[in-house]
């Protein structure tokens, strides 16, 4: 269809004007000149129309008879008007070269468009050209190919845009921003805290959100296991959980995800608090607690079943490598003093077991 719409609007530049006739795969080009007339008779056979040398000489009559007047039929030209002049040209548009052979050895006046070279055909018998129209006709193919040709540049630019995007769709996924902003939200309530009061008292901590058993056991403030895990006990106590967290909290949230590491995150934190909150009474040895190092401790776990899960390897991770990281966080924990090492092993092990629900991507090796 785009040839034939090109051949249109070639025509329709040149001063014709379209005149619609049957059958729909015929249509009359005219142009007023000199008290006469040029016509083109387009005939389409792309799409399987056949038209024989008895059929064009009955159509090239009827079409001459539509612009002699006073019999002319052209509804948008005066009746009566003088014409003293015809001249008609046929221009076959189709693939059929034996057709078009057929009909220009037998036929006058008869020219043709062969679409699947898109040149312009006229044999040695027929009119070398019609009124200028020859170099309009020819000027085509040059178009069609520099259509094409812009065509091709336009899906080529649009599958390098397609392409961009989707790289830096990727690049925006690999942002570890719940990362930052979980780091950013510790660091803040540390500097609220710090500015109004003094982060090292455990009773300043208690009373702004630090969890401690009796308040949790006896008052029922069971909120505290969620917000001591944003509370730290001096700038040494933030710095040391930012920086681990920073290392392993984005490592693990371009693995299973954004959403994903929030929720294994948060319910690390959770689980950490539990259990000791539990220890402390069962053991009746009560202390203030603070601190994401049970969501910390979390993210940890979730890392090695992620490493597990990729078959021991996992962006320069190794099970090998997370264990090791695993006992010797424990083994100073349990060394030193004034640490909640049942926070960290409760936060681990929730998760280790959340990030195994909720990740199941296919394995990769690396």
């Amino acid at each position: 269809l785009m040839i034939q719409e090109e051949i249109k609007m070639v025509l329709q530049k040149d001063g014709y004007r379209f005149c619609k006739v049957k059958p729909e795969e015929v249509g009359i080009f005219y142009k007023y000149y000199q008290e006469g007339f040029h016509i083109v008779m387009a005939v389409d056979c792309t799409g399987g129309y056949h038209m024989t040398v008895e059929q064009h000489q009955v159509m090239e009559e009827r079409m001459k008879s539509l612009f002699f007047h006073p019999q002319g039929k052209i509804p948008d030209f005066p009746e009566g008007f003088p014409v003293y002049h015809v001249e008609a040209l046929t221009l076959l548009i189709g693939q059929d070269v034996e057709e078009i052979r057929t009909l220009c050895a037998q036929c006058a006046n008869v020219w043709a468009y062969q679409t699947e070279s898109d040149r312009l055909m006229i044999y040695e018998n027929q009119p070398g050209d019609f009124w200028g129209l020859r170099h309009l006709l020819e000027e085509i193919k040059s178009q069609m190919t520099d259509s094409r040709s812009a065509d091709r540049q336009w899906k080529q630019s649009g599958k390098e845009s397609v392409k961009k995007w989707g790289s830096l769709e990727k690049n925006i996924k690999n942002i570890p921003y719940i990362t930052t902003v979980l780091i950013l939200i510790n660091v803040a309530v540390f500097v609220v805290l710090e500015f109004i009061g003094d982060t090292e008292d455990g009773l300043f901590i208690v009373s702004h959100g630090g969890m401690h058993p009796d308040l949790i056991h006896y008052s029922g403030q069971w909120w505290r296991i969620f917000t001591a895990g944003f509370i730290h006990f001096g700038i040494e106590h933030l710095v040391n959980n930012m920086v681990i967290f920073a290392c392993v909290g984005s490592r693990l949230e371009r693995t299973i995800g954004h959403l994903r590491m929030l929720t294994v995150y948060l319910l690390s934190e959770i689980g950490g608090g539990l259990l000791s909150y539990a220890v402390m009474l069962h053991t009746g040895d009560f202390a203030v607690s603070a601190g994401a190092s049970g969501a910390i401790f979390g993210i940890i776990g979730g890392l090695l079943w992620a490493v597990i899960w990729h078959r021991g390897r996992l962006c320069g991770l190794t099970t090998k490598g997370i264990i090791f990281m695993i006992i010797l966080s424990l083994y100073f924990g349990f060394t030193a003093s004034g640490v909640d090492n049942w926070a960290h092993i409760g936060g681990m092990f929730t998760g280790f077991i959340m990030t195994a629900l909720l990740y199941h991507k296919k394995y990769q090796n690396y």
